[in-house]
Parts: C-alpha cells; sequence; structure tokens
C-alpha cells in the first residue's frame, strides 16, 4: 500500500458481521473482514490507483437495496479516485464515478450524504460538488447527475441536508471558507455567510488583542431538532438555517484553540469535543472535553 498524505484517515465501518474497510490496494480498493476472524470475505475492485482516502464509507438502504458508499482517492500521480456503490453483503460494486480534483495535493475526505435515493459527494480541489440520483435496476443501482458545481465544494466536512437543502463550509480554508447552503436537486446557491465571531483575548503580558474570527473549516451537527456547529477556532453555535438565510442563535467559546476539525458528537445530552490544540490563552494541553446539554 501507498502512504497517504497525512497518514490515515478512513473510519472503518462495522455493517452486520463484517469490518468493512477503504484499504486502497490496487485489486481491493475496498475490502469486507469477518468481524469475528479477521479474515477477508471480499474485495472490491476500482479503476486504478483509486488509493485509500480520508473519506468514511457511509451504509444505507437506497430503494430497498443496502449498500455501502465509499469515497476513494489517496496520494497518486495523476490524482485519482471516486464513488464506489458496493454490495456489503458479497462485495458487487454496482457503479463507479471518477471524482477527483487534478492536483497531486489534493484530497477526497468528504464522506458522501445520502437523502432518500440522492447522494451528493465533494471534494475543494477543483472538481466542486455533484447530486446523484440513483435508480434501480433489478437487484443494483444505477445513477444519473443532477447537477455538478463548485458552489460547495466541502473539505474534509460533511454537509447536512434540512428540508431539500444542503449547508456546509465551501473551500479549502483556512480563512476562505464561508457557510454556504444550496438546493439538492438543482445545486442553486441559496445564501452564503461568514459569520462575525470576533473576541477580545487578554495576553499573558495583560495587553487586549482583537481577534478576527468565523466558523471557517467547522463541523455541523443536527441533533435534537438543533443545528450545532463547532468552528475551527473552539466556538460552538447553535444555527438557525433555512432557504432565506442563517443566523447565529447561540454561541459559546469554549477554547481559543485552532484546527478544531474533529466532528463533535452528542450522546444522551452530553457533547464531546476534541481540543487538537493548547489553548492558546489559558496555555491548557489538548484534550477531550465533555459538556453537558441536559439543562
Amino acid at each position: 500500500l501507498e502512504p497517504n498524505f497525512f497518514g490515515v484517515g478512513s473510519t472503518p465501518l462495522i455493517e452486520g458481521d463484517t469490518l468493512i474497510v477503504n484499504v486502497g490496494a490496487k485489486d481491493a480498493s475496498v475490502v469486507g473482514f469477518d468481524l469475528k476472524t479477521g479474515k477477508a470475505r471480499w474485495a472490491a475492485p476500482a479503476p486504478k490507483d483509486w488509493g485509500p482516502s480520508y473519506a468514511s464509507p457511509i451504509p444505507a438502504t437506497v430503494l430497498g437495496l443496502r449498500r455501502v458508499f465509499v469515497l476513494a482517492g489517496g496520494e497518486s500521480r495523476p490524482a485519482t479516485g471516486g464513488l464506489l456503490c458496493i454490495d456489503p453483503a458479497n462485495g458487487a460494486v454496482d457503479f463507479t464515478l471518477p471524482w477527483r480534483g487534478r492536483r497531486f495535493e489534493s484530497v477526497n475526505a468528504s464522506s458522501p450524504l445520502i437523502v432518500d435515493n440522492h447522494i451528493y459527494i465533494a471534494e475543494c480541489y477543483g472538481r466542486g460538488g455533484t447530486v446523484l440520483e440513483l435508480s434501480r435496476a433489478g437487484d443494483k443501482l444505477a445513477f444519473k447527475s443532477l447537477w455538478e458545481n463548485e458552489n460547495l465544494s466541502t473539505h474534509f466536512m460533511t454537509a447536512i441536508h434540512q428540508d431539500g437543502l444542503l449547508i456546509g463550509c465551501d473551500g479549502h480554508g483556512p480563512n476562505d471558507c464561508p457557510l454556504v447552503c444550496v438546493d439538492l436537486k438543482t445545486g442553486a446557491e441559496k445564501w452564503r455567510i461568514s459569520p462575525d465571531l470576533g473576541e477580545t483575548i487578554t495576553t499573558r503580558t495583560g495587553d487586549k488583542r482583537e481577534l478576527k474570527l468565523s466558523t471557517d473549516r467547522c463541523q455541523l451537527l443536527q441533533a435534537d431538532g438543533k443545528t450545532f456547529c463547532l468552528t475551527e477556532w473552539g466556538h460552538l453555535l447553535v444555527l438557525d438555517v433555512s432557504a432565506a438565510g442563517c443566523k447565529v442563535a447561540s454561541r459559546k467559546w469554549l477554547f481559543a484553540a485552532g484546527e478544531t476539525w474533529s466532528p463533535p458528537v452528542i450522546s444522551k445530552g452530553l457533547l464531546y469535543v476534541c481540543q487538537n490544540e493548547a489553548d492558546k490563552v489559558t496555555q491548557g494541553v489538548r484534550r477531550v472535553v465533555c459538556y453537558d446539554l441536559r439543562e
């Protein structure tokens, strides 16, 4: 296997009693392993040099068929990769769709988003995003492209769906990736916003410093009827989003640390956040923090 730019970033998927991994080998792009024994059950091939990406395999039942969708593509010259639609029972590939930026340094990192019989995939190095409409042909899935453009070119976050809208952060970043909303079925842009999240900090010498901050390379999470946003710089926001626009309903600066890129997790009213850098104000350490949202 060839090394990737930043090591291994794809999360394995447990589907029934099969562990599914985007290994990125030449004759086995995605492999299903027996969960108990570790032995390979099947290997799904892909076009040449579709290496391991940073996007995770996403399972879904579409038109009555259980499938796993993988956006593959690792370090290769030329840059190659794309979408595979795989039957998790036997590794059979219904279809593939090449989708990758041309730059060697590009990555496929946003996991596919499935909405009913539509699937959205994207990257931010020049190819942009696309929505496919899936149809059933016997015991296989087929697709047709509804649109493709660069209105919402997600980097490593996965967009969310709400009321026929796709919402995510557009661009490579760190300071040029606003929140963007597009129509799921047409790709038409509804709005684009970079919220002002500026903060005033006191340095260790006692000086006041103004920081110009926004959401930038953020992560979005839907839970309990709310849309949460964990920004690149440690803000936790509750957003009011619709086709008309986006407003910050509430905000809290959890820590003054950058590279807050890991998706937050909510379980039983508790929010888990990975602080990937030391706090620039308190000099606190990297850590995983749990916040109580139950009140």
